[in-house]
């Protein structure tokens, strides 16, 4: 029996994975890029930790993961790969290093799919976090661990490995930042969801807006400043993202992208890359023009985005109609 899907989550994961297309892509602006990227990926952790079911045995909960997440992120990174190496639109390939990156998982070098292993990675600790400790401990451990992982991030030197920067192989030194994100989710759902839906009046929702946008869009500070300031965009992002989706009605589009957002996530790169091509061969001193214009660059990136979102449905449901085991889902 297929589990009940939470539609407001399907939502939420819509809105995230229409952001990921959106910083994808050449068009856009930074004032784009500076409304949606303090929310966009922590949100899909929050979700994630809030949709999880947890196991008695850590065995069963890697299974599970191992065939959820690792599984699908081997198939499509390296799929990805190969067919660049058939079909490349970028010049020369280095297939062979592309392929050794990718299983390196090295954040900035070639790292196919990035977020899917990132997740697979976090769930790991974070199942230990939640089951040995109360709630208020495991909040208290993720934080000072999210803590450190971003020290280490802006105190050792950038160019510390012979790959240019001081990042760890399998996102080691991100993980911890995800699954703070991933422990509040899941105790969102246990404790504090109720509260929350009583307190989500129109009022409410206004008020988290603009503190939001206050936050996203003041200048960052200096020195260490910018670290807590991000934790309050993160934090503010979330809170007005899931205000929002609490009350937003969905539809069969919008449910089907937010149910297949690993699909999107494996495939967008692919899609937009002919785009792009198209746009730049067919309409180049048009798009040029429109690239320099941010308001112009921003819509047309949204319209892109959705382009894409109605194109990537054809091998989402090819996936789910006859390769299921793909992303560690039973025959429908």
């Amino acid at each position: 029996m297929m589990e009940k899907r939470v539609e407001w989550v399907d939502i939420g994961k819509y809105i995230c994975i229409m952001c990921v297309l959106l910083s994808h892509l050449q068009s856009g602006s930074e004032g784009l890029h500076k409304f949606y990227g303090p929310f966009f990926l922590v949100v899909f952790f929050f979700l994630s930790g809030y949709v999880y079911t947890q196991p008695k045995r850590f065995k069963e909960h890697l299974i599970k993961k191992i065939r959820g997440l690792f599984v699908p992120w081997l198939i499509f990174s390296n799929f990805n790969i190969l067919l660049s190496a058939v079909v490349t639109l970028k010049g020369e390939r280095d297939t062979p290093r592309e392929l050794l990156f990718n299983f390196l998982q090295i954040r900035g070098c070639g790292d196919g799919i990035w977020f899917v292993a990132a997740l697979f990675v976090a769930f790991i600790p974070f199942y230990f976090v939640i089951h040995w400790n109360q709630p208020r401990k495991a909040i208290g451990i993720s934080i000072l661990l999210s803590i450190v992982s971003v020290m280490y991030t802006r105190v050792v030197p950038e160019d510390l490995f012979p790959w240019g920067n001081n990042a760890l192989p399998w996102h080691i030194e991100y993980m911890f930042q995800a699954m703070l994100w991933m422990v509040l989710g899941y105790y969102f759902k246990q404790y504090a969801e109720k509260w929350f839906d009583d307190k989500n009046t129109l009022i409410n929702r206004c008020v988290v807006w603009i503190a939001y946008l206050i936050v996203a869009y003041i200048p960052d500070p200096m020195g260490w400043g910018i670290v807590f300031v991000q934790y309050a965009r993160n934090l503010l992002g979330i809170v007005a993202v899931i205000s929002l989706c609490k009350v937003l009605k969905s539809n069969r589009y919008i449910n089907f992208v937010g149910a297949n957002t690993l699909v999107y996530f494996a495939f967008h790169g692919k899609v937009y890359a002919v785009i792009e091509k198209v746009l730049e061969k067919y309409a180049g001193a048009l798009y040029s023009m429109i690239l320099a214009n941010p308001l112009l660059s921003s819509l047309l990136a949204i319209m892109i985005a959705f382009v894409m979102s109605l194109i990537l449905i054809i091998p989402a449901e090819i996936i789910n109609r006859w390769f299921p085991w793909m992303l560690g889902r039973k025959k429908r």
